[in-house]
This record gives C-alpha cells, structure tokens and sequence, in this order.
C-alpha cells in the first residue's frame, strides 16, 4: 500500500510547529492541559507522529520555555546595565502575564534551550562588562530574577483581577471586630489598596528600581563614576546674576531666587510656572531658571538623561521616574497612557510619571513658546551629590533628610532661604528649589555638567538633557 501523503491544506508538522502549538495550548488551559494525546489532537495528527520531532513530553516543555525566552527583552552588554536590566524585567513580567504557566518553569530545565543559554549569557555579560566581580555578578542575577519570579507569582496567585473584586473581599473579611483587632490590615486596605488608581501590578515598577537601588551598590566601580559625578564636594558658589530654581507643589510652583549679594534665597510661590517667573522678574532680571521637571519629550524611547541621573544616584536611583513618550502625555488617563507608551517604548507608566502629567505639559507649552530666560531641567537629587560629594541618604521628607540638606547647601553657599515651607508647599519643596537655583548659578559660572552631553534632542526639537 503506498505510503500517505500530507493533506495539502495541512501544514507539514515540524517542531516549531509542535512547540507552538503547545504553547497555545498551555496559555489556554494550563499547562496541566498539556499531554502527548492532547497536543496531536490539536495538530491533526497521531500521537505517535509528534516522537519523530521530539522525543518525550519534558522535550516539549523545555522547548516551550525556550520560546518563552525569546519573547524576553535580551540585554545587550555595554550599554546602561540599570536600563538593560529595568526593560529585561518589565518585558518579562509582560511575557509572562501572557504564559502564566511558564513562571514556575522558566529555570527548572536540565537541558536549556539556546534562546535560554543565550538569555543567560547577556544578562551575566551586561552585568561583567559594567564592572560586576563574578560574585556580585551572581547575587545582582539572583535578586533580580527573585524579584521578577517572586512577584509574578503573587500576581498570578491573587484572588482578585481589580479594584471592585478586591472590594467584595474587603467587605466580607474586614469587619468592626477585624478591624479593631488588625488596624494595621484595615488601614492599609481601606486607606491605600482600596484608593482609586492603585493595582497591585503597578508596584512592580517601582519595586523593580528599589531592588536595582540594592544591585547598584554590589558594582565595583561605583556606576556614578560613568555618569562623570566630581570625586567630592566643588568649592561654595559664587551668585554673580540672578537665577531662579523651581519646584513643583500643591500650590502650583516654589521658587528659590539667588541674587547677587542677597544673604539667603527669598522663596516665591505661584499656581503656574508663567506666573511665577513673571513674579519674579517684576522685581529681578533672572536669567536662568532651573526646574526641576522633565523637559525634552521623547517620541519612541526612554531618555538617556534619566538613565545617567540614575547612574549618579547609586542607591537612590528609584527617585528619577522615567519621562513617558509625548504621545502617552497627551492620553486622556493612566491606563490609555500606559497602552501608548508599552505600544512606543515598550514601557509601563508608573504612578509618579503620569501624576506629574499636567505640569509636565505646562512647562513643555511654556518652553516651546520661547521664554526670554535660559530654562534647565535639573533633578534636585542630582544636584545634591553633586554638592555633597555623593548622594544623600536620608529620606527627604525625613528630619534626618531636611538637616543633610540643608548642611549640603550651606557648605555650597546657599544659606537657609528665608522660610522653608507655608500654605502649599513643604520644605522638602523649597529645599529641592535651592538645590535647583544653586545647579542654575553653576551653569552661569560655566561649572555645571550636562547629562547626557552633547543632549538628546527629539522630533521637538528642545535639547533634553539634566544639569547638575
């Protein structure tokens, strides 16, 4: 009898096709689903048929990691080790939100594929050549591939997909009894999870640079040393025009004024940025103005002004958000926005970039109208260990934080400003104003440094680029 031939509106079965179909099948059912019988079903075939591409079922399933692999951002050594690693992490919590059975898999495998080795190697290599030893080279891997596991399954695990499901369950196990025994459960429930605009997916994120905070500081040479930070703190400087740094509030905007001979910065509070500046020059002709604020929108891509901010901020890089595209400023909510942005740049949109929305795009339509003064974006924590000599540790809202701060300015020449905080701002705002105006005095003096230099510039053609 003469042997069968393919029907031809059948395709050939290959292993990649096998492989992907099983694939489909896992994100179907569940990987429990998967079975030699089950998977021919699926392909039109006889059991059997699949032994000649792959010779048992653990096969498929390393091969099916393997493809999952693939999907994962690869980091490709000697650029950022921090970006390489954040896009690695987001891209993968991605991937595997879209195969949940793959997290429990994803490194169980005694015969890794190629994409799997391959994944491996340039992560291991974007970690060596940015001056890793191998054993710290070992723990950053480690605690980062905690972080992206650990956390995956908690989200796959939780009994809830939203808000409202997560409301009903509050109701029915928090009651007055409950609590009045476990306050701090109910007060975290009702006062932070159950707010509007939280999930728990978007503390990914932000625990992700809390965790790249801690590998930073397993790296040789400390990564603040590429990004140019000075070896310690520059000498006093020397107010010779009047500059101005701002800070966003609640009421609007704080402005800290240097002025030539003035004893201590005189603080300025108005609802818009225009509004401030045009207060301030009533009685000044400021020629700068630092502001603490992104300014240069990117159109695809992330900035390398934030990555080489968060390179001079080893163990507080978790303080420079990432600048969205322009498209995504311009979405109408968080959740459009975050669509724009993955579709763009293939990142997510955090808390704080998109809170910050709105004065973004007030000082971007401000800057595109061609103000008459020098603007700069600075980041006041940038331009603290550049004064200092190193990053300050303490939180700046803290006690500990404001003293630091403020020892930090006057050792820089900026004495106390004239008050530190009243009706719509806190000191924690005028403090960081200051750290703005004095990186405004350094760009008049010519001692400030750019990050990046020579600036990025974007489809607006406005230079983007931190000063410190």
């Amino acid at each position: 009898m003469p042997a069968r031939t393919p029907r031809p509106d059948r395709p050939a079965l290959t292993r990649e096709r096998i492989v992907s179909e099983a694939v489909a099948l896992a994100d179907g059912s569940g990987v429990a689903a998967l079975s030699m019988r089950a998977l021919a079903g699926r392909l039109g075939v006889e059991a059997m048929s699949l032994y000649h591409h792959v010779p048992h079922k653990d096969a498929v399933l390393d091969a099916m990691v393997d493809a999952v692999f693939a999907e994962f951002h690869t980091p490709v050594p000697g650029r950022s080790w921090r970006e390489e690693l954040r896009r690695r992490s987001v891209v993968g919590r991605e991937t595997l939100l879209r195969h949940r059975w793959a997290v429990g898999l994803m490194d169980s495998s005694r015969s890794p594929g190629p994409e799997a080795v391959a994944h491996h190697d340039a992560v291991l290599g974007c970690l060596r050549t940015a001056g890793f030893s191998l054993a710290a080279t070992g723990h950053a891997f480690a605690l980062v591939d905690a972080h992206l596991y650990g956390f995956m399954l908690q989200e796959l695990a939780l009994p809830f997909d939203d808000q409202a499901e997560l409301a009903v369950i509050e109701s029915e196990i928090v009651d007055e009894a409950t609590a009045a025994a476990f306050p701090h459960f109910t007060e975290f429930a009702r006062e932070h999870a159950l707010r509007p605009g939280w999930s728990f997916g978007a503390e990914f994120e932000v625990t992700l640079d809390l965790v790249l905070d801690a590998v930073a500081g397993l790296v040789d040479e400390p990564a603040a040393s590429a990004a140019g930070s000075p070896p310690g703190p520059p000498p006093p400087i020397e107010v010779t025009v009047p500059v101005l740094g701002v800070d966003g509030c609640r009421a609007g905007w704080v402005g800290a004024l240097l002025e030539p001979g003035a004893p201590r910065p005189r603080v300025v509070v108005a609802p818009t940025i225009v509004e401030l500046v045009e207060a301030v020059r009533e009685s000044t002709d400021v020629r700068v103005v630092g502001i603490d604020i992104p300014i240069g929108l990117p159109d695809s891509t992330t900035r390398q002004a934030d990555a080489l901010a968060r390179q001079a901020l080893p163990g507080k890089a978790s303080s420079v958000f990432t600048t969205l595209t322009r498209a995504a400023y311009g979405a109408e909510d968080r959740a459009a926005a975050d669509a724009v942005n993955r579709s763009l740049s293939g990142q997510g949109v955090g808390a704080q970039a998109f809170a910050l929305r709105d004065k973004i795009l007030e000082v971007d339509a401000w800057v595109r109208s061609r103000p008459t003064v020098e603007v700069l974006e600075v980041h006041p924590e940038v331009s603290f260990a550049t004064m200092a000599g190193a990053p300050l540790r303490p939180g700046k809202k803290t006690p500990d934080g404001r003293a630091a701060r403020l020892e930090a300015l006057a050792a820089a020449g900026v004495p106390r400003p004239s008050v530190l905080e009243g009706r719509g701002y806190a000191a924690d705002d005028v403090l960081d104003a200051c750290a703005v105006a004095w990186t405004a005095a350094r760009r008049t003096a010519g001692l400030s440094r750019r990050l990046p230099d020579p600036p990025e510039v974007f489809s607006d053609g406005i230079p983007a680029t931190i000063h410190a």
